[in-house]
């Protein structure tokens, strides 16, 4: 009788986790099957995909709500990614068309200052073309960082406000072009966030923006490629992810690595002249752009 009670214990309980998995696994093959992705680009060494719920379609939600997922692919063999930022703010679609880039997403987290009018910096370190363009030391909102070789591919690490000024011997000596931001998402393929299944239903309006927001994320694959992703929020058939949700993503992606830019209304991806998300500071059917201080570009190289 014992034995029939302990296997009836172990039953039960590996009943209850399978339930808490089932949701994760039905999402795992939502987010991979062929039939709810829509290739927007392919070619020139990126590839650009989107993940879209459709309209009143449960069976295509993601974490329990509509979501709106954008993958942008590179190869660094035949792209280079680098960052610019310009002395004011500009959207993400001006930079690209003024660098003549194939593509592009918004950078990291950003200042406006009043005067000059319009004029925005970095809030954290920010290295372009073996020049610290931000201020030293920054603000600092930013833990960790990605910094792009010489042969294109990133590399992610930890940071602290010592290592602004630490230019010369420091992790960022070694990389033209490194950008703060954070947090890392994913490290060493695990996730940093830990899962949390939370009735969205409940929270307060407030916790809900707190929590799931849009956001954009760089990351590599184990083959080197490298990965950019936004996903939408705020809005009726884009409800925003968590980090524990961004997390989920980069996994089913296949990425080692992942780290945090900047989110919210400045989350936008660019393919060519063409703007491929909704940015959450558009209304209605009326897509609107941010105007951002920096920005992460693919270039030929």
């Amino acid at each position: 009788m014992n034995a029939m009670k302990r296997i009836f214990v172990i039953a039960v309980l590996l009943l209850g986790w399978y339930a808490c998995r089932a949701q994760d696994a039905a999402d795992s093959v939502r987010f991979r099957n062929p039939s709810n992705w829509k290739t927007v680009r392919s070619g020139d060494g990126i590839s650009v995909r989107k993940f879209r719920t459709k309209c009143r379609k449960a069976e295509t939600y993601l974490f329990s709500v509509p979501q709106a997922v954008y993958v942008m692919e590179v190869d660094p063999s035949v792209c280079r990614i680098v960052p610019v930022q310009d002395e004011k703010q500009r959207t993400v679609g001006s930079l690209v068309r003024s660098r003549d880039a194939l593509a592009g997403v918004n950078g990291g987290f950003f200042v406006v200052h009043p005067e000059p009018k319009g004029t925005a910096v970095a809030n954290d370190f920010l290295k372009i073309g073996g020049r610290v363009v931000s201020p030293v030391p920054t603000p600092g909102w930013g833990d960790a960082a990605v910094g792009f070789d010489r042969n294109g591919i990133p590399h992610f690490t930890s940071w602290n406000k010592a290592m602004d000024t630490d230019t010369l011997a420091g992790w960022s000596a070694e990389f033209p072009d490194v950008m703060v931001a954070g947090p890392m998402i994913i490290r060493d393929g695990r996730s940093l966030h830990e899962w949390a299944d939370t009735d969205k239903c409940s929270l307060a309006e407030q916790q809900k923006r707190n929590l799931y927001a849009p956001r954009t994320a760089i990351g590599i694959r184990g083959d080197s490629t490298v990965v950019l992703v936004v996903i939408d929020g705020r809005r009726p058939r884009a409800f925003g992810a968590s980090f524990s949700e961004m997390a989920a993503v980069g996994r089913w992606l296949g990425l080692t690595q992942m780290l945090n830019l900047d989110g919210g209304g400045s989350s936008t991806m660019i393919s060519g002249r063409r703007l491929v998300n909704f940015p959450s500071d558009g209304f209605g059917i009326l897509p609107i752009e941010r105007r951002v201080a920096n920005a992460w570009l693919v270039l030929p190289r």
